[in-house]
């Protein structure tokens, strides 16, 4: 798991490609583009508050001429991600559109709450920085599945009385199932022994997980009337929730630095000196394929602060400082001090695919 701060980043970089969805899809039409406006905690755990952007047809009236306006929605969605027990991944294959990857978050209050992104490797960053934020919030996550199950109900039985256990709805993709070779129909008889309820497949993976090195779930499977047995293999999760806990309780500390306040990503500038307005953190492996940079080096600009003189010189969320008065820029302390000695007069950055220079907008 990342570190809450970068988790928080993460979504923020992320946000220009969110897409509120449903179970059955996400929903945006072309002409619409959900951005994450804030995101705040609470004790159940995580909520995201977006704005709708996006052009509409509107008349003024029965034989007046159909125009095209430009509209936006304040928090139109706020998705909250309260008692997850673990997070899912869905491909929409049947549909086309800016934004097939969904995570679907698992647990009693979240059975709506889906948010979509356009692939899967940013849909495994989502994951991981809303795991993060839930569980530095006070959730408890749990090792997921890997699967959809649904318990056989008395009618189905009826007709199949050999057929008990828990039928396969949908098996997520590399998953623990997946890779056993479970498939969607099949019916686990039982699980490590017991007769398979949601409750028995929770408890053998909890066991599994809690061992060093990962364990293993036994399933017996009914496939067409024919009975296989089958070995799940579900890996060892560590997490720190106290660390993670109190880096929460840390920045809501009285006069904490706030994430993004200066220009070194977090530390506020010394008294008197220069306030760039962004918050940056280093470019990662996991930003190069979204970046299009052939290596990690640089700044990526997470946050611009409106106003700001960042804002002035027209810096954007998702630029990557490569340099600062012709010189590679070093690490976030280090960039920070030389910004707030004033002494900057130009960047040299990286914006999808070519390297532009920007002029500091004010005397330093």
């Amino acid at each position: 798991m990342a570190n809450v701060e970068d988790a928080s980043n993460r979504l923020q970089f992320l946000s220009a490609h969110f897409a509120p969805g449903n179970s059955w899809g996400y929903v945006t039409p072309s002409s619409t583009s959900f951005t994450l406006d804030k995101a705040s905690e609470n004790p159940l755990g995580l909520n995201l508050y977006f704005t709708e952007s996006g052009v509409e047809d509107r008349s003024s009236g029965l034989f007046s001429p159909t125009v095209k306006v430009p509209y936006k929605k304040q928090d139109v969605v706020s998705i909250v991600y309260s008692d997850i027990l673990f997070f899912g991944l869905r491909n929409i294959t049947n549909e086309t559109g800016p934004a097939p990857w969904c995570v679907i978050p698992v647990g009693a209050s979240a059975s709506e709450n889906i948010l979509c992104v356009p692939t899967r490797e940013n849909a495994e960053q989502v994951i991981d920085a809303l795991a993060t934020l839930a569980v530095a919030n006070g959730n408890t996550l749990k090792v997921p599945f890997g699967m959809a199950l649904k318990l056989r109900t008395e009618k189905e039985l009826r007709k199949h009385p050999e057929e008990t256990g828990c039928e396969v709805l949908r098996v997520d993709e590399d998953g623990p199932a997946s890779q056993a070779g479970i498939l969607e129909g099949d019916v686990l008889h039982a699980v490590n022994g017991a007769a398979c309820t949601p409750d028995s497949v929770r408890a053998g993976i909890a066991a599994a997980s809690e061992k060093p090195d990962g364990g293993v779930l036994h399933a017996e499977i009914l496939r067409k009337g024919n009975a296989m047995q089958l070995d799940l293999h579900y890996p060892h999760v560590a997490v720190d929730a106290a660390a993670l806990r109190q880096q929460i309780a840390d920045l809501a500390a009285p006069n904490a630095p706030q994430p993004g306040a200066a220009a070194s990503g977090g530390a506020a500038p010394p008294r008197g000196g220069f306030h760039l307005g962004i918050g940056i953190r280093p470019v990662a492996d996991s930003d190069l394929t979204a970046l299009g940079l052939p290596k990690p080096e640089g700044l990526l600009v997470t946050k611009v602060e409106k106003g700001s003189i960042a804002d002035d010189m027209q810096l954007q969320v998702g630029d990557v400082i490569l340099q600062a008065d012709g010189a590679d820029v070093g690490d976030i302390d280090s960039f920070g001090k030389l910004v707030h000695s004033g002494a900057v007069k130009s960047f040299k950055v990286w914006r999808k695919g070519q390297t532009l220079d920007l002029a500091v907008s004010q005397s330093m």
